[in-house]
Parts: structure tokens; sequence; C-alpha cells
């Protein structure tokens, strides 16, 4: 047979060596994803290999020549295009073209995964996916969106870092297309009707609210609608001033009534990708900021009705109606999971709304704990913030560091410090790619809601998001290099905080360098934990023998069901939180039977007055001492 590299044959003589009659009689039919059938043309292979891979003419001519000799010695009677390029791919590893191969591969899944899916094999008796047909599509849909990622986006060393366990991106399947999570200033809605933004020619418009129930409607539905383009939560920042000017001549059972309806609304409207329930948060003040109260207020018809300083009663009215809505739950009793309510709580505030507060109390131990955000620490304090333009901030993507991992392959501190330092600049590298992959999203329109523009101006602003690196497993490290964990010994904890001190200068020093924010933040995925856990547990068997119930604990808290007391935990993990420029929470276990309204009010008092902790929520623990 003529070689397809031999310089010595013009490009006709090759065609017509190719495809030969005696080449034909040799070679099977091509059965076509139109429904029809081919002759089998090597032409086709060759092209596709110089189109898709870095193969220079000769190189590609060699391997088109080894596919033709493998499917005529096999004597294979059908062809289809998935098995052609099966069978270039073999041979791109046999002759060692890997990174040709990774190039040229197809992506997908085995039939029998399909299949046990669609027949509800392998399902998690707990799980906390709805399984319908649209779930079988996405999950479908995600396997593939992350071998797309693995094999074209990240290099070896970013895929393999993260296939290995010594970092896990989050939320890989939305790596290619979606931002993580986003603040939506609920004004841009209420000023401007749904949607918002004024250049999707496909949706019918709505102008401006008329009244509380409208307004709701359309806050409601601008989460559903926008929800398709990112892969996590969504928030409205002070939805109770914001809602204030709306509830003027209502009684205070008709706002209820229609408050209770936003919470149906989003629990029922927004279709979760990956839970049973949105992702959803609303911050709620019981008043009005001191630092917002000559900001112009937006009532119905987006009209200005003053400034929201003349609205603090109305702001307390709705802030009490929600308590009293998340205490009764649904018609059944049942807890709202979303939206999940951020209250936050000023020193002033503490004294002044002590009534409602105290009814919180009532929730939290009824039915599940809000977010308790605290505005007396100096890190989340009250500061000037430009309400001119509205706010929109949020995260582009989350990469989280196996910090146990580290410890096991270092042999001291100073070479675990080198490793950190190591995956640090490794997760920078990869959170610039998502970047720069969102921009070019929303240059082509892929992303149309977030590329919308108001008065001509983008809502989504990229310069503004946060690329998040996160951790798990501070306390098993330490305990790996010290030999005790965080809360056993004050060495080892201060050792926990050198570490988590340098990662935070370190993100700093690259936010400076790459003009980008890069914020460091306390990791809440129990899923991450276990994966990484269970990597370890595999890779270092003796050395992870210290994980307990084959997860790592989250981030720089201490371990569960030790014996220390509840306030000291405290103490220990909110040393951490003035560190950390980005995300941080503290849960805290408590005893129902022991924890009253009135006591647990004034364990929420000393948290936020004699601790730096920043935010918390409760949950009850009967091992807890």
């Amino acid at each position: 047979m003529v070689l397809l590299y031999d310089s010595k044959f013009s490009k006709k003589s090759k065609t017509e060596t190719l495809q030969s009659k005696y080449l034909k009689s040799l070679l099977p039919h091509v059965f076509r994803t139109e429904g029809d059938m081919a002759n089998f043309d090597p032409l086709k292979i060759l092209k596709s290999l110089k189109k898709e891979t870095e193969l220079n003419k000769r190189d590609a001519c060699h391997i088109t020549e080894l596919v033709v000799r493998r499917i005529i010695s096999s004597g294979i009677k059908f062809l289809s295009g998935p098995h052609i390029r099966e069978i270039v791919c073999s041979i791109l590893s046999e002759q060692h073209y890997e990174n040709e191969r990774k190039l040229y591969t197809r992506i997908g899944m085995p039939l029998m995964d399909y299949e046990a899916k669609l027949e509800g094999k392998n399902v998690k008796k707990k799980s906390y996916r709805l399984i319908n047909p649209e779930e079988i599509h996405q999950w479908a849909a995600k396997k593939i969106s992350n071998e797309y990622t693995l094999l074209r986006i990240l290099n070896s060393e970013e895929s393999q870092a993260h296939l290995y366990g010594d970092i896990h991106i989050h939320k890989l399947p939305y790596f290619d297309l979606s931002p993580y999570s986003q603040m939506w200033d609920p004004r841009m809605i209420l000023e401007h009707g749904l949607p918002p933004i004024s250049n999707l020619e496909y949706y019918n418009k709505s102008g401006p609210a008329n009244s509380l129930k409208t307004a709701i409607s359309h806050l409601a539905k601008w989460l559903a609608i926008v929800q398709s383009e990112f892969s996590g939560f969504q928030c409205y920042e002070y939805i109770t001033m914001f809602l204030a000017p709306y509830t003027l001549g209502l009684t205070c059972e008709e706002i209820e009534q229609i408050m209770q309806q936003f919470i149906y609304e989003i629990n029922q409207v927004i279709i979760p990708q990956t839970n049973l329930y949105p992702s959803v948060i609303f911050t709620c003040v019981p008043t009005v900021p001191k630092n917002l109260l000559n900001v112009p207020a937006i009532g119905p018809y987006g009209k200005i009705l003053g400034k929201y300083g003349d609205f603090k009663d109305e702001c307390l009215i709705l802030f009490n109606t929600l308590t009293n809505i998340y205490i009764k739950g649904d018609h059944n009793g049942k807890p709202f999971n979303s939206p999940k309510r951020e209250i936050k709580i000023e020193k002033h505030w503490i004294k002044d709304f002590e009534s409602s507060y105290l009814k919180l109390m009532e929730e939290t131990i009824s039915m599940g704990s809000p977010n308790f955000f605290n505005m007396c620490s100096k890190r989340n304090s009250l500061v000037d913030v430009n309400l001119s333009k509205y706010q929109s901030m949020g995260s582009l993507q989350n990469v989280i560091l196996n910090l146990p991992r580290y410890a096991y392959i270092s042999n001291n501190e100073d070479e675990c410090f080198s490793i950190i330092n190591d995956k640090i600049e490794l997760c920078s590298r990869i959170l610039r790619k998502k970047r720069e992959l969102i921009g070019k999203r929303l240059k082509s329109n892929l992303l149309p809601l977030c590329s919308g523009t108001i008065n001509g101006e983008q809502i989504f602003k990229l310069h503004e998001q946060k690329l998040s690196i996160s951790f798990i497993g501070l306390n098993e490290m330490v305990k790996q290099l010290t030999n005790f964990e965080l809360h056993e010994d004050d060495s080892a904890h201060n050792f926990g905080k050198k570490v988590v001190l340098f990662m935070a200068e370190k993100c700093k020093m690259m936010s400076e360098r790459d003009n980008v924010y890069y914020h460091l933040s306390e990791e809440s995925s129990g899923v991450s934990s276990q994966r990484l856990a269970r990597l370890d547990i595999r890779h270092f068997p003796e050395k992870a023998r210290l994980i307990i119930n084959k997860k790592y604990t989250n981030s720089c808290h201490l371990r569960e069901n030790i014996d220390i007391s509840l306030l000291e935990r405290i103490k220990k993990q909110a040393v951490f939180h003035p560190i950390l420029n980005g995300k941080t929470f503290t849960n805290l276990p408590l005893k129902e039977k022991i924890y009253g309204t009135n006591k647990l009010w004034d364990l929420i008092k000393n948290i936020c007055f004699n601790t730096s902790t920043s935010n918390f929520t409760f949950y009850f623990n009967d091992t807890e001492t």
C-alpha cells in the first residue's frame, strides 16, 4: 500500500490510490448519523486529524494509514463514526500521541451507566436530588461537561490535581459555562420591571410592579429565570428594606399573606439544578441601616417615594412577618428550607429590637435556624455602601484545597508550606481560566441574561466577581504535623492560624499581581469533604487513619463531638474569621432541651459581643456536651 506521507505522490495520486477499487473492496461501509450509508473515505480521517489535533501533515498521514491497515486486517464488515474515532484514538495512544488522543477523543458515557440511571439503580436512599426526566438529562449533560473540562479546558497537571484529589473543583460540570453564585439588587427589578433588561426580544416585558403582590411575583420569577445561567445560589440583599415602601396601606394580615406567597413561589416556581429545593438567600434587617437612610426609596410603578429612612416601621413589620411565616411553616407544618434567611445583627439593634430577635429564637428552636450575620464584628461592621448604582456581585468559581493531603506528602512544616503555595498557584491558574471563559460566554451571548443591559450598562459585572479559594481539613493537617488537633493544644491552634494567615496573604498577593479578586473562604460542601477524604483513605491508608466518619472537618472548624464547651468551640473557631476575606460560617450544635429562647438569645449576644465570629447558624445534636 502507498504511504500517505510519501512526498513523491501528488495529492491526486494519493486520492486515487486510497480510493482505488481494490481498497474499496477491502473497506467496509460507514453508517452515518444522518441515517444513510457511505463509502469509507480515509481522507476524512486525515482532514479531521489535522483540524482537531496538533499533528503535522506527515504524522497525520502516518496515523491515517495505520488506521486503514487496522480496519482491513480486522475484517470489520460495518463501521460507524464513533467506532472509527475509537480506532484512531487507540492508535494515537499506541503511537504515544497522548495529548493528541485527548484532543481527538469523544465524550460521553457507557450505555450501561445511562440505563442504570433510567432504571433507578445505584440511587442513594437519602438522596437530596429529585429523580425525574429533567434530572436524568442534566446528569447525562454533566458527565459530558465534566469530560470536556478535564480534557479540553484544563491541562494535564490541573486535571490530574482534581482527579487525584490534591484539589477539588466545585461544580465542575458548569465550569465551561456558568458562574457560581450572585447577589442581586432588588431595585433592579422593582424599578425596571420583569425582565429588567431591555435587550431580550423573546421575553414579554412587564412594567414596574404597582403593588407588593406584583413586586414579590417579579422578584421570584427573576430568580427562576436567571437560575438557568448559574450553578449555585442566588441572593437578594436587604429584602425587608427594599420591599418596605410597597407595604403602605396594607394591613399586617395582608402583608403576611403576600409574603407567604413569596416564599411559596420561590419553592414552587424555581427549578433547582442539584437539590430538592432552590438555593436562595435573603438578607433581612429589622430596620434601615444608618448608612442607607438617605438612599432614594423605590415604590410602586418604579417611582421614588422619599428615602428608605422614611420606612423604618414598615421594614420592621416585614422582618417580623417573615419570622411568623417561618415559625408556622407550610400547610403541613413543614419548615421552609428555601429561601434561607440571613439575619443581620448590629450592636444597637440588639437592644432596640430585642423582642423581634427573641421571636427568631422561637423559630430557631422549633423550625430550624436561619443564618446569623454578626455586624458587631469589625469584619462585618457597617461600611459605606454606594447604592447610587445597583449592587451586583458574586463568585465565579470555587476551588478547594485538600490541606491534609499536603501534610501527608511533606516531610516537615517548611515543605508543607511550599506545597500549599504551589497548590494555591495552581488554583489561581484554574480560576483565571474560568474568568476568561465567562468573559467569552458573555461576549458570545451564551449568557443572555447576564449579558443583558440596563441603560447601556451590563447587569453582570465580570470585574466585580470573586474567585474563591477555599479549604478543608485544617484540623487533620495540624494533627498530622503536630500530633495535636486544633482544640488539644495552644501550639497546634497557633500553627493552624499560621497556615490560614499564609494562605490569606498568598491570595492577597496574587490579587494585586493578577488584578483580580481572589478571596480565601471556608468550605461548607460536605460532598467535597467526603470525596477528598475517600481519595486519601485510598492513596494514604496509613496516614489517613485520623479521618472520622470518612470525611474531613470543614475548613478551620474543630472536629464534631469533642469534649469541649460550646463557648470555647466558638471562640477557637472565631479566631480564623478575621483572617478570611471570603465566606465564613460556623455551625453550632445545641441541645434542644437546654437552650430555651432566652438562653439562646443570651448565647447569641455573647457571640456577637465577645467573639470574632462572622457568620453562624445552629443545629441540634443530643450528643454534644
